[in-house]
């Protein structure tokens, strides 16, 4: 009778670990595909039915921010049991330009407006200032000439005049 029992136990056994291996092995994978629409190539993902997905990749594209990926219109739900194949599009939203703006201190010669630059824009060409009985020479930034600009900051730039002549 023990022999029987045993035997029972070590058949049940078995036939319990090849069902769950089969079971496992054969469960339906499904794939999600990701269009990261303009955005950097996202591989695509084999997930096993029933599963949720835990996390999903992040793309860039430049000048945009990853807003999140999207199943027919809608946030793609991370609790969802997958059952089916996905095709997962990324959203997007325009990042916004950072401004700066370059103030003009005359010194006491004509007013001159700031100017705002979208962040890295270069400012070539300067505004010139009059001032009665002076010339003037230049723009100066921290006591440095200035002839070209870079826009990453704002700036005060401060007019240097040269007494003029007059014969």
């Amino acid at each position: 009778m023990k022999r029987f029992l045993f035997g029972f136990i070590l058949i049940s056994s078995f036939i319990t670990i090849v069902y769950g291996a089969y079971r496992f092995l054969n469960t339906p994978t499904y794939h999600i595909r990701f269009n990261s629409t303009g955005g950097s190539k996202v591989e695509s993902i084999l997930i096993k039915e029933n599963n949720t997905l835990k996390n999903l990749p992040t793309p860039t594209k430049e000048n945009y921010e990853f807003v999140g990926w999207y199943f027919e219109n809608n946030p793609f739900d991370l609790t969802l049991k997958i059952n089916q194949d996905y095709t997962l599009n990324a959203v997007w939203k325009e990042e916004s330009k950072k401004t700066y703006t370059i103030y003009f201190d005359t010194l006491g010669g004509t007013t001159i407006n700031p100017i705002t630059l979208e962040e890295n824009t270069s400012l070539n060409e300067f505004p010139i200032p009059e001032k009665e009985g002076y010339k003037f020479e230049n723009w100066l930034y921290q006591n440095k000439v200035i002839n070209n600009l870079i826009a990453n900051k704002n700036m005060t730039l401060i007019a240097k005049y040269q007494k003029a002549n007059n014969e």
